[in-house]
């Protein structure tokens, strides 16, 4: 399955340089993101003008980085598919996830299992999106119908905030 890791965020809650390439025990965040990945045959980078040193970081690495327009989450990630043409099932992750378990063949394996378009990963405990969805592409260009994949607390670390960071770096310890 190809994978779109979205790279693209302006990252202004955490208050700190790009921040896919916040370094959280050493590494970049982005480097989580992209080992959480690991079972996908492609995955495409998705970066903005806000961030330019992200992009060049995972060219480096050898990774394809589509350049989108940086005007959300939303736009850029449609944009993208488009562009790149992609009309099968296809994950997109927020860099910004910290996997704490390896729960992304699950979250494939349940997508196979439904009927329906699209998987949204959530929080159990409070019911919030956890950046991590499969959609197809070929239905880009309207609602898809959705079932709901459910990971706990324990499972991830979305990190937007600098509390959030040392909650990864504490967990990641733990």
């Amino acid at each position: 399955m190809k994978a779109l890791l979205m790279c693209g965020g302006k990252g202004s809650r955490l208050g700190m340089d790009e921040k896919p390439l916040v370094e959280v025990k050493g590494r970049p965040l982005v480097d989580y993101a992209l080992d959480a990945l690991w079972m996908c045959d492609d995955v495409i980078c998705i970066a903005s003008p806000f961030t330019p040193k992200t992009a060049s970081y995972l060219t480096s690495q050898g990774l394809e980085v589509f350049m989108a327009t940086g005007e959300g989450f939303i736009e850029d990630m449609q944009l993208a598919i488009k562009e790149l043409s992609v009309t099968e099932p296809v994950i997109v992750m927020s860099c910004d996830v910290l996997l704490l378990k390896n729960i992304m063949e699950d979250v494939i394996s349940f997508y196979f299992s439904c009927e329906t378009e699209a998987v949204a990963v959530y929080n159990e405990s409070n019911q919030k999106p956890a950046g991590i969805n499969i959609i197809d592409g070929f239905f880009i260009d309207r609602e898809q119908s959705q079932s709901i994949f459910y990971i706990t607390e324990n499972d991830y670390v979305n990190v937007n905030t600098p509390e959030d960071l040392k909650k990864a770096e504490m967990m990641l310890d733990g």
